[in-house]
């Protein structure tokens, strides 16, 4: 308020002492020039609030976007050194494997004497004996349920009247008759 008291006064002093011409275009300086002045003093302070929030809320944006990044890069290089402990823990499971494996068929190897030998060789003869009676149980087995069907055609084609059936036993009896 003192600046604007102490301008009016320079400005009268000013125009009393007829340092300027009043003209158009000094008087549209004047207006323009109080005119940003009471804007100013006006709107100043207002416009400064507005612009800090805005200040305020691009910062506090940036502070979390930039907190958010650093976390997800925390997370990544866990996951990176998880990763390269995970390759060196494959490596020594790979080496304990090996040395396991050698050591088994080694003593696999002296565990295995003459006589367990022998004992192997028997019981893959009686192995190879069974795999035989199997066979032979499957093939009876087969061949039953072969005649079963047999049966059950003869007595479909015979006894009921199906189409599929009685043409079916007519084929069987056309290559029959061709047969003989």
């Amino acid at each position: 308020m003192k600046f604007l008291f102490s301008f009016i006064i320079l400005f009268v002093l000013i125009i009393t002492n007829k340092f300027f011409l009043f003209n158009e275009e000094f008087l549209i300086l004047i207006s323009f020039i109080s005119f940003c002045f009471v804007i100013y003093e006006q709107l100043g302070s207002m416009l400064n609030l507005r612009f800090e929030e805005k200040v305020l809320i691009i910062k506090n944006s940036l502070l979390t976007s930039i907190n958010l990044i650093s976390n997800k890069l925390a997370e990544q290089k866990q996951l990176n050194n998880k990763l390269v402990y995970l390759e060196t823990n494959f490596n020594l499971l790979k080496k304990y494997y090996l040395q396991f494996s050698t050591s088994f068929m080694t003593q696999f190897v002296i565990y295995l004497s003459v006589k367990e030998k022998i004992n192997f060789l028997n019981k893959l003869v009686y192995l190879n004996q069974l795999e035989k009676a199997y066979f032979k149980l499957i093939v009876l087995l087969l061949l039953k349920k072969i005649s079963t069907i047999n049966l059950l055609l003869n007595f479909y084609a015979s006894d009921l009247q199906i189409k599929r059936f009685k043409t079916l036993n007519l084929i069987n009896n056309l290559s029959l008759i061709k047969k003989i």
